[in-house]
């Protein structure tokens, strides 16, 4: 039987499987923002819609785990949706921070996203203030950025990580490692290193052979976590109701 229950006295234990593999308690030194999402509880996470849309956030009240479900409906029109920081729930990238979700795309009808719509899904951090918008250009055009891109506007499952400090810039670098329609996805993103930011998808390191160089980044260029799901364009003969459920969002960084 473990004894670890029993030496932690009951605190949550965290294994810190992105960096030095060792089992870690985050204690008093680590600032903590997290949600499971749970309905009628309060989250420090802005639930936020964009452009003339139909789309809709909310969270959801089937599953009793929580989840924030981020919907899109057939209406030929650009729809956007996002978890974000609001402008007030930020980092600074110099303190090691730590991003991790869990997530699942579930797809209606069409088995990727239709490129003429021009989707773009986001999940990461983005520039403290990034309004959300039905912009195909929206991430692009924040100063810095670090996140995973879903499928978005290339037509295919593919999961591709980017970052950008406004010097290194490296764009949809193919993960190797795709999402499945309707099923959980845990993606994991380590500022430890900004000169060697790691990507992980399920456990699984998803670097790919890339490095994604983040040192250029200011201690006061900070950061708002940013998860949106976004179709930019109404360019598809029939727009899809596709649906995405996040399951969870945390973020860790060290105390100043």
């Amino acid at each position: 039987m473990s004894m670890i229950p029993q030496l932690m006295s009951g605190r949550r234990l965290e294994h810190d499987a992105l960096s030095t593999g060792q089992f870690v308690s985050l204690g008093f030194n680590y600032v903590q923002m997290f949600s499971d999402f749970l309905e009628d509880n309060e989250s420090e996470f802005s639930l936020e819609e964009a452009g003339t849309t139909d789309a809709t956030i909310a969270l959801g009240t089937a599953d009793p785990d929580g989840n924030v479900l981020l919907s899109h409906n057939g209406t030929n029109e650009a729809q956007s949706v996002a978890i974000t920081g609001g402008g007030t729930a930020f980092l600074n990238p110099h303190k090691e921070p730590i991003f991790e979700t869990r997530l699942k795309i579930t797809l209606s009808t069409d088995a990727t996203f239709d490129a003429a719509s021009n989707y773009l899904v986001f999940v990461g951090l983005v520039t403290k203030g990034t309004a959300v918008s039905t912009s195909a250009t929206l991430i692009s055009a924040s100063a810095d950025h670090v996140g995973f891109q879903l499928g978005s506007d290339t037509g295919t499952l593919n999961i591709y990580c980017e970052s950008d400090d406004g010097t290194n810039d490296n764009d949809l670098k193919d993960s190797g490692i795709d999402f499945v329609s309707g099923t959980y996805v845990t993606l994991k993103i380590d500022m430890t290193d900004l000169s060697n930011v790691r990507f992980f998808i399920d456990g699984a390191e998803a670097n790919n052979g890339n490095t994604f160089d983040m040192s250029n980044i200011a201690a006061t260029d900070y950061l708002e976590p940013y998860i949106l799901f976004s179709r930019t364009s109404n360019g598809a003969a029939t727009e899809r109701a596709h649906v995405m459920s996040v399951d969870y969002l945390r973020l860790t960084w060290k105390r100043s």
